[in-house]
């Protein structure tokens, strides 16, 4: 069930002549009849139907079930409730014979992008079923949204920041507000990539969607330990490093620096079989030396672009609003910057790059297609509205149309110099 509503709190009151036990055992059963009045309300069901799963086919359905089944379809019909979990039609209790509706007509109308050519490679090995994925840290583990949206129709997911060990990640408070965008400093909070491999593994493989690991951590060898504990993860299709975390030797963020960003790529490739991306850090004095660098070092693409430092000040109290006092801002007032970066990488070098930083519709994807970029990543703009990703890619599909293309592959690049003939 995507939601919940609201259930007021009940005060219990307690038998004195019963145990301890068999009180907790009553309040337990209250509750459970709760769930079940509600399961009913819910799903147009009596308390039996909702108890057993099995339908009274002599009871006709109620005026708030037939309010709630119109709602539920015309979302089903528009993309916004997971397709994998269909819910039964139920327009009248009689039984009727198989429906001749056309598979294709009605797999277009749930999928918007279905006969259409969005397929592309993200990165050396890895291709996509179209170029729209989630960014890390803005879309958990992926199971979270899976509630709420059908992820098996984005291109891919990827985790949140996965670190050797366990991270509380850093103090209250880690999310400013800031015109067209956020600040964050969360800290890579996460439970360490064994818990992480051992809880979202089995989950990953049932989404039906490929996952992108995010690496983080603040040596050669924490990388490389996150991807070998990692190995053998189902639903895991790649690997993304992130480099904007400072080495413990002498404090630079790797992705500053040439040289450590090439050190940690090239360990991990001789880790993993699997495509490794690196994440570029705007933060860098050369991003293009650091793309380059890591080209060479082995990396399969390059995810442009991670947050842009910033910080906001509470007047008030005349400190910084974040508990680290700077943070990383996102959303779509970094997306020019983002999209110049992109545009800048995709000319240095051969392998595909991901744009990243901003994106909340298909025209601002375009942007970054346009401007090199083989695929996106919607990552903020999922907080405000979790059909944003979807919604990328309905608008995607509608382009290729509209402008009657073979593929979206047409348009990456276009906005690119022309090479002199």
């Amino acid at each position: 069930m995507p939601w919940r509503r609201f259930r007021k709190k009940v005060e219990r009151s307690i038998d004195v002549s019963k145990s301890i036990e068999e009180s907790l055992e009553d309040a337990a059963e209250g509750e459970e009849q709760e769930d079940l009045t509600e399961l009913a309300e819910l799903d147009d069901a009596t308390i039996a139907e909702a108890a057993t799963g099995e339908l009274d086919d002599g009871r006709a359905p109620s005026d708030l079930g037939a309010r709630l089944r119109d709602a539920l379809e015309t979302q089903e019909q528009r993309g916004g409730l997971p397709s994998e979990r269909p819910r039964a039609r139920r327009t009248s209790r009689s039984h009727e014979g198989p429906s001749e509706e056309d598979p294709r007509a009605a797999n277009a109308a749930r999928n918007p992008e279905f006969g259409v050519d969005l397929s592309v490679e993200a990165a050396r090995g890895l291709l996509l079923k179209n170029p729209v994925m989630t960014a890390s840290g803005t879309f958990g583990q992926g199971v979270e949204y899976a509630e709420l949206i059908d992820v098996s129709r984005l291109g891919a997911i990827v985790n949140k920041g996965t670190t050797p060990n366990a991270r509380p990640g850093n103090p209250q408070y880690r999310i400013a507000e800031t015109p067209s965008g956020i600040l964050n400093s969360i800290g890579l909070e996460n439970p360490g990539a064994v818990e992480v491999a051992r809880k979202y593994g089995k989950a990953w493989a049932e989404l039906g969607v490929p996952v992108i690991v995010n690496v983080a951590g603040y040596s050669v060898d924490d990388y490389v330990y996150v991807v070998h504990e990692m190995t053998g993860t189902p639903g895991v299709v790649a690997y993304e490093l992130n480099v904007s975390c400072p080495n413990v030797k002498g404090g630079m963020l790797f992705g500053c620096d040439p040289s450590l960003a090439a050190d940690v790529t090239r360990a991990v490739k001789a880790e993993t079989d699997l495509p490794v991306i690196v994440k570029l850090t705007p933060n860098a004095p050369d991003v293009v030396a650091v793309a380059r660098a890591c080209e060479e070092a082995g990396a399969d693409a390059l995810t442009a672009i991670n947050t842009v430092l910033g910080m906001r000040i509470d007047t008030r109290r005349r400190r910084p609003m974040l508990g680290t006092g700077s943070g990383g801002l996102s959303g779509p007032a970094i997306r020019p910057i983002a999209v110049h970066i992109t545009y800048q990488v995709a000319q240095a070098v051969s392998i595909p790059v991901i744009g990243a930083g901003g994106v909340t519709s298909a025209e601002d994807a375009l942007e970054f297609l346009m401007a090199g970029a083989s695929s996106v990543q919607v990552g903020t703009a999922t907080f405000a509205d979790p059909l944003a990703p979807l919604r990328v890619i309905e608008g995607l599909a509608a382009y290729v149309r509209e402008h009657a293309l073979g593929s979206i592959r047409e348009v990456i690049g276009t906005a690119l110099p022309r090479a002199p003939e």
